[in-house]
Protein backbone atom coordinates (compact mmCIF):
# COMPACT_ATOMS: atom_id res chain seq x y z
CA UNK A 1 0.00 0.00 0.00
CA UNK A 2 1.68 2.95 -0.60
CA UNK A 3 2.43 5.92 2.03
CA UNK A 4 1.00 9.48 2.49
CA UNK A 5 2.87 12.74 3.41
CA UNK A 6 0.89 14.82 5.40
CA UNK A 7 1.51 18.08 6.69
CA UNK A 8 2.58 19.61 3.67
CA UNK A 9 2.71 23.44 3.57
CA UNK A 10 0.33 24.93 1.04
CA UNK A 11 3.66 26.63 -0.77
CA UNK A 12 5.39 23.79 -0.71
CA UNK A 13 2.52 21.68 -2.41
CA UNK A 14 2.07 24.01 -4.92
CA UNK A 15 5.65 24.26 -5.78
CA UNK A 16 5.97 20.89 -6.24
CA UNK A 17 3.19 20.36 -9.01
CA UNK A 18 4.20 23.45 -10.68
CA UNK A 19 7.68 22.51 -11.05
CA UNK A 20 6.57 18.99 -12.05
CA UNK A 21 4.19 20.15 -14.60
CA UNK A 22 6.78 22.18 -15.54
CA UNK A 23 9.13 18.73 -15.86
CA UNK A 24 6.36 17.38 -18.18
CA UNK A 25 4.20 15.55 -15.94
CA UNK A 26 0.57 15.98 -17.01
CA UNK A 27 -2.82 16.46 -14.86
CA UNK A 28 -4.75 13.35 -15.55
CA UNK A 29 -7.67 14.06 -13.04
CA UNK A 30 -8.28 17.42 -10.95
CA UNK A 31 -10.97 18.36 -9.03
CA UNK A 32 -13.59 21.14 -10.24
CA UNK A 33 -15.73 21.70 -7.99
CA UNK A 34 -17.12 25.37 -7.10
CA UNK A 35 -14.63 25.41 -3.83
CA UNK A 36 -11.54 24.12 -6.13
CA UNK A 37 -8.31 25.65 -4.59
CA UNK A 38 -10.44 27.55 -2.18
CA UNK A 39 -11.48 24.74 0.71
CA UNK A 40 -10.61 21.19 -1.02
CA UNK A 41 -8.55 20.31 -4.16
CA UNK A 42 -7.40 17.09 -5.77
CA UNK A 43 -5.38 16.20 -9.14
CA UNK A 44 -3.48 13.36 -10.33
CA UNK A 45 0.12 14.01 -12.15
CA UNK A 46 1.19 11.19 -13.91
CA UNK A 47 4.12 10.63 -16.18
CA UNK A 48 4.54 7.39 -18.50
CA UNK A 49 3.60 5.30 -15.71
CA UNK A 50 4.32 7.40 -12.80
CA UNK A 51 1.45 8.44 -11.08
CA UNK A 52 1.14 10.97 -8.06
CA UNK A 53 -1.78 11.82 -5.91
CA UNK A 54 -2.51 15.53 -4.74
CA UNK A 55 -4.80 16.30 -1.74
CA UNK A 56 -5.55 19.67 0.18
CA UNK A 57 -8.10 21.00 2.27
CA UNK A 58 -7.78 24.57 4.08
CA UNK A 59 -7.98 22.82 7.13
CA UNK A 60 -5.02 20.57 7.19
CA UNK A 61 -2.97 21.19 4.38
CA UNK A 62 -1.08 19.30 1.36
CA UNK A 63 -0.99 15.68 1.10
CA UNK A 64 1.05 13.19 -1.69
CA UNK A 65 0.47 9.82 -2.26
CA UNK A 66 2.87 7.42 -4.81
CA UNK A 67 4.92 5.16 -3.90
CA UNK A 68 8.23 4.88 -2.21
CA UNK A 69 10.27 5.60 -5.25
CA UNK A 70 8.42 8.80 -6.52
CA UNK A 71 8.71 9.88 -2.79
CA UNK A 72 12.61 9.30 -2.58
CA UNK A 73 12.74 11.51 -6.13
CA UNK A 74 10.56 14.20 -4.56
CA UNK A 75 12.73 14.53 -1.33
CA UNK A 76 15.98 14.64 -3.44
CA UNK A 77 14.65 17.21 -5.85
CA UNK A 78 12.62 19.60 -3.68
CA UNK A 79 14.95 19.36 -0.23
CA UNK A 80 12.37 17.86 1.69
CA UNK A 81 11.98 15.09 4.25
CA UNK A 82 8.27 14.16 4.30
CA UNK A 83 6.44 13.87 7.11
CA UNK A 84 4.50 10.46 6.89
CA UNK A 85 0.72 9.72 8.27
CA UNK A 86 -3.02 9.07 8.48
CA UNK A 87 -4.52 11.07 5.72
CA UNK A 88 -7.51 13.37 5.92
CA UNK A 89 -7.73 14.34 2.10
CA UNK A 90 -6.40 11.52 0.81
CA UNK A 91 -8.37 9.07 2.50
CA UNK A 92 -9.72 5.57 0.07
CA UNK A 93 -13.09 7.29 0.01
CA UNK A 94 -12.55 10.73 -0.07
CA UNK A 95 -10.50 9.82 -3.20
CA UNK A 96 -13.23 8.01 -4.88
CA UNK A 97 -15.19 11.35 -4.02
CA UNK A 98 -12.75 13.48 -5.98
CA UNK A 99 -12.39 10.66 -8.72
CA UNK A 100 -16.31 11.35 -9.56
CA UNK A 101 -16.29 14.53 -8.71
CA UNK A 102 -13.61 15.32 -11.62
CA UNK A 103 -14.00 15.39 -14.78
CA UNK A 104 -10.88 13.68 -16.98
CA UNK A 105 -8.91 16.42 -18.61
CA UNK A 106 -9.68 15.72 -22.30
CA UNK A 107 -13.42 16.41 -21.36
CA UNK A 108 -12.49 20.26 -19.71
CA UNK A 109 -10.33 20.55 -23.15
CA UNK A 110 -13.10 19.49 -25.36
CA UNK A 111 -15.25 21.58 -23.50
CA UNK A 112 -13.76 24.53 -23.18
CA UNK A 113 -13.53 25.47 -19.22
CA UNK A 114 -10.39 26.11 -18.95
CA UNK A 115 -9.73 30.24 -19.25
CA UNK A 116 -5.88 30.54 -19.83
Amino acid sequence: MRKTAINIKTEKWDEIISELKNRGWIITAKYYGFDAGIDDDFLILRKGLKKIMFGWTNWFEGEIKCNDKLFQYLETEFNLAFEFGKPMSLKPMVILTYRFQSLPLFIVKKLNLLKD
